[in-house]
């Protein structure tokens, strides 16, 4: 009677063990976003795990709710990530990182993207992370972008830039706008826009003079982007973009990243940090800039793209 109750005990643990995570050498991943195009981030960065042997459901499990939406939902939904103590966390977008990184206790952590790291206050020192938090930051690539605007569009005189006060990512993308904006001679007109009104509102006040828009590198800002399509579409305005997913959306050019390649430039960084390599040995990884164009976009706004432009691009939409 004693050993079959020792055989029952054991195989009741066996069982156990074999059910969880630890058991069965599954690592938890929980996805943190802010809106819904850094799903984009997620699928590339999936696509890539699977090439470094990650399967879903095998050997790897993922924990998505969902975009907050706005940055007042952070806190809660980042909570209740870490709660459930993953083996590591991806995020994507500035505000999001950081904070993770204010409610972390140790969990590792990869960005995904971010804008300038120690702008942010989210690392200090990119070569060589301190702490748990590593990941990919944005090409500096509005310089570029602001150049191909001029290109584009060679009679502009004013241009728009809504962003968010005191989104430290959003003043460098701006910082880094004005300046070439000066060198070319066209005058930047800035706006802040107040996440807690309606963007209608927003809209209704930008001045009737203005030759183009330009967004920032601001994940607020970005989260609006189908209401600044239809403006510019409406005003026939061009619209420069941060990201090849907003050119998607009806953007009409970007000189900037795609998301889902950002996202296979994490998963490179996940693998190690999975591997058990340690964070403060993983440096921040800097993504690719790509010429991307919206021909129909074009169209609808009366502008044709020159041979040069065209030349130059990466991907070109014509439909």
């Amino acid at each position: 009677m004693g050993k079959f109750l020792l055989i029952i005990a054991l195989l009741v643990s066996f069982l156990l063990t074999g059910c969880s995570d630890k058991g069965n050498n599954i690592k938890t991943v929980a996805f943190v976003s802010l809106s819904s195009v850094d799903d984009n981030t997620f699928n590339g960065f999936k696509l890539k795990m699977e090439k470094f042997g990650w399967i879903e459901n095998e050997n790897i499990r993922y924990i998505v709710s969902g975009p907050a939406q706005n940055v007042k939902s952070l806190p809660g939904k980042v909570k209740k990530v870490i709660d459930k103590k993953p083996d590591m966390i991806l995020v994507s977008s500035t505000p999001a990182a950081q904070e993770v990184k204010k409610q972390n206790t140790g969990i590792p952590v990869v960005f995904c993207p971010v804008n300038d790291p120690v702008g942010a206050g989210i690392l200090q020192n990119t070569n060589a992370p301190e702490g748990f938090i590593t990941g990919v930051r944005l090409p500096s690539g509005d310089f570029k972008r602001t150049e191909w605007l001029y290109q584009i569009v060679p009679h502009i005189k004013k241009v728009l830039v809504p962003f968010t006060k005191n989104d430290l990512c959003s003043l460098r993308s701006i910082s880094d706008i004005e300046t070439i904006a000066r060198e070319l001679g066209f005058t930047i007109i800035k706006k802040p826009l107040d996440e807690r009104k309606n963007i209608k509102e927003f809209l209704k006040d930008i001045p009737e003079n203005i030759d183009a828009i330009i967004l920032p590198r601001d994940s607020i800002v970005e989260s609006k982007i189908e209401s600044f399509v239809d403006y510019s579409l409406q005003k026939k305005l061009p619209l420069s973009v941060p990201s090849y997913q907003q050119v998607q959306k009806g953007g009409l050019y970007t000189y900037g990243f795609i998301h889902s390649e950002l996202g296979k430039d994490a998963a490179i960084i996940a693998n190690k940090v999975l591997k058990g390599i340690k964070v403060k040995d993983i440096p921040v990884k800097f993504g690719s800039a790509y010429l991307v164009l919206n021909k129909k976009t074009a169209d609808k706004i009366g502008l044709s793209f020159t041979k040069d432009t065209l030349d130059n691009a990466k991907l070109i939409i014509k439909y």
